[in-house]
C-alpha cells in the first residue's frame, strides 16, 4: 500500500459515510414525517442531532485531512477545477452543518422542552431543518460526482456541475413549497 492508497481509501470511506449517512437520515424523515407523529419526529430530530455531531463532522474533518494528503503526496495541483469545486463544496457544506445544522438541533431540543414536540414552533423547526439538510445532500451528490469524474481542463464542467446542484436544490426547495400545500396525514391511531 502506497501512502496515496491509504489516503485515497479513508478518504472514500468517510465520503461514503458521510453521503450515505446524509441518505439515510433523509430516507428516515421522509418516512418519520409521513406519520405525523410529533414524538417520533421529535426524537428522530434528537438523534439526528447526536449522529450530525458523533459521525458526519468528523467525517468532515478526515474526508478533508485525507484530501489534502492525496494532493500533496500525488503533488496535485490545487487551481483545478475539479479541486477547487470541492474545496468550495466542502466550506458550504461544513458552514451549513457547524453553523446552522448542529446549533438548529439545540434550538429544536429547547424549543420541545419548553413547549412539547406537537408545538407548531417545533414542528415547523424540525421541517426546516430536514430541509436544509436535503438540500445539503444535494451538495454532496454533486461533489461525489465532480471527485470520481475530476473533469481537469474543463471549465464547462465546472460550471455544469455548479448548475446541476443550484437545479437540484432549487428542486428540493420547490418539492418542500408544493408539500406544504397538500395536508399532513393524520397520525394512526391504534
Amino acid at each position: 500500500m502506497t501512502w496515496y492508497t491509504f489516503f485515497k481509501s479513508v478518504h472514500v470511506t468517510a465520503a461514503a459515510v458521510w453521503a450515505g449517512g446524509a441518505f439515510m437520515i433523509q430516507a428516515f424523515a421522509f418516512r418519520i414525517l409521513r406519520t405525523g407523529d410529533a414524538r417520533r419526529q421529535a426524537d428522530f430530530a434528537k438523534d439526528s442531532e447526536v449522529v450530525g455531531m458523533r459521525v458526519f463532522i468528523p467525517a468532515t474533518w478526515i474526508l478533508l485531512l485525507t484530501g489534502i494528503g492525496t494532493m500533496v503526496n500525488l503533488h496535485w495541483s490545487w487551481g483545478q477545477n475539479w479541486v477547487v469545486f470541492g474545496l468550495i463544496a466542502f466550506a458550504v457544506s461544513f458552514a451549513v452543518g457547524a453553523g446552522f445544522l448542529g446549533p438548529e438541533g439545540g434550538r429544536i431540543a429547547a424549543v420541545i422542552e419548553r413547549d412539547g414536540p406537537e408545538s407548531p414552533e417545533a414542528q415547523a423547526r424540525i421541517r426546516r431543518i430536514l430541509l436544509i439538510s436535503r438540500c445539503e445532500l444535494v451538495v454532496l451528490v454533486t461533489v461525489i460526482v465532480n471527485m470520481v469524474v475530476k473533469p481537469t481542463g474543463n471549465a464547462g464542467w465546472f460550471w455544469g456541475l455548479l448548475a446541476f446542484m443550484v437545479a437540484g436544490i432549487a428542486l428540493v426547495l420547490s418539492a418542500s413549497v408544493r408539500g406544504k400545500q397538500q395536508p399532513v396525514a393524520a397520525p394512526a391511531t391504534e
